[in-house]
């Protein structure tokens, strides 16, 4: 690990109150001296991360401002999280490398905890084969290889569980309390700030689900969106100009998603309690399309939450209970367009 790297990684973990670290304390636990720690700071500051310095107090992290990098994603996620970071330019997919990834070895499970990262994505991708809006330098978008020992056994949990994560990361790391919208949305204010599209990677063999491939992109700063986007798609922060803290947030979302998963039962079935609280659709009138494109099918219906193994569950005009496990909803309000 390069010198800076070293330092941002103490920065990050300050295990101080206040958030400052001296730097006598730096270098001991660099294992360099307090010189090489100063110019390592200056390094960082060049880079964008914002540290500042107090007399009689030390160095304090006060952000990471745009960077985003191998190095700088990896220094600030915890070494037992067993994550295995990449950082790519610009890519045509991160889930479609992750895919190619997994399809190139012959046991995936030593891909577990791969994150594939990109600065942009050329042919980005959400549900039922949508492009996703992934222009450089104003979001974070990326894929994490999941592929446990025992395999997959409920996929859907795993995208609702995600979601749930990339809340905590963007509570932590903006102060935003954001909602999720079934089965794979984050929002803030009223728009999709974050969409999720996990795909299973199957063993012909067995017919077992051996790995999943998580993708996430997450807006961070707002942009000229498309048209067909523009009514639906915002940002998490205002202002073109912020920090946008891309290394920590990419940091947060790894440790969030990866924490989860490897805790296994358990902290999958906090999570799916803390999705239902952040439950956008609860108690309000959807219309379902059951069959994509096929107006004639669609009914309306008000959601009654979402079960442990993140199926929707609602209730018909006619008082019919469903559970849904797939399928498009719109939620029947002119203060949102939620599709």
């Amino acid at each position: 690990m390069k010198t800076r790297d070293s330092v941002l990684r103490e920065l990050a973990e300050p295990r101080t109150g206040d958030g400052f670290v001296s730097g006598e304390e730096l270098a001991a636990r660099c294992g360099i001296s307090r010189q090489a720690v100063w110019k390592a700071v200056n390094v960082l500051r060049a880079h964008g991360a914002r540290v500042d310095a107090v007399t009689n107090r030390g160095y304090h992290l006060a952000g990471t401002g745009n960077m985003l990098s191998q190095e700088s994603v990896a220094a600030l996620v915890p070494s037992g999280v067993g994550a295995h970071v990449k950082v790519y330019g610009s890519i045509d997919s991160t889930n479609a490398e992750a895919g190619r990834l997994c399809a190139e070895i012959s046991d995936v499970r030593k891909l577990n905890g791969t994150v594939i990262i990109a600065e942009q994505q050329t042919a980005g991708r959400g549900r039922l084969g949508r492009p996703f809006f992934s222009p450089p330098g104003s979001g974070l978008y990326l894929s994490i290889i999941y592929a446990p020992e025992k395999g997959i056994s409920s996929p859907a949990v795993l995208t609702a569980s995600a979601a749930v994560a990339v809340c905590r990361a963007l509570k932590i790391v903006y102060g935003a309390d954001a909602s999720i919208k079934w089965v794979n949305d984050v929002f803030l204010r009223g728009k999709k700030v974050c969409g999720i599209l996990a795909e299973g990677v199957t063993n012909f063999e067995t017919g077992r689900i051996d790995s999943a491939v998580v993708g996430i992109g997450i807006n961070i700063l707002p942009g000229s969106f498309p048209p067909e986007l523009a009514d639906v798609a915002g940002a998490v922060l205002d202002g073109g100009n912020a920090d946008t803290k891309r290394s920590a947030l990419a940091a947060g979302v790894i440790t969030g998603v990866l924490g989860i998963y490897t805790v296994g039962d358990g902290g999958i079935a906090a999570a799916m309690e803390e999705y239902r609280r952040r439950s956008l659709l609860t108690g309000m009138t959807i219309t379902v399309s059951p069959v994509i494109n096929q107006a004639e099918k669609n009914y309306t219906a008000v959601v009654q939450g979402v079960t442990d193994d993140a199926k929707l569950i609602v209730k018909t005009d006619d008082g019919l209970v469903r559970t849904l496990e797939s399928g498009e909803v719109t939620l029947r309000s002119g203060s949102f367009a939620l599709r």
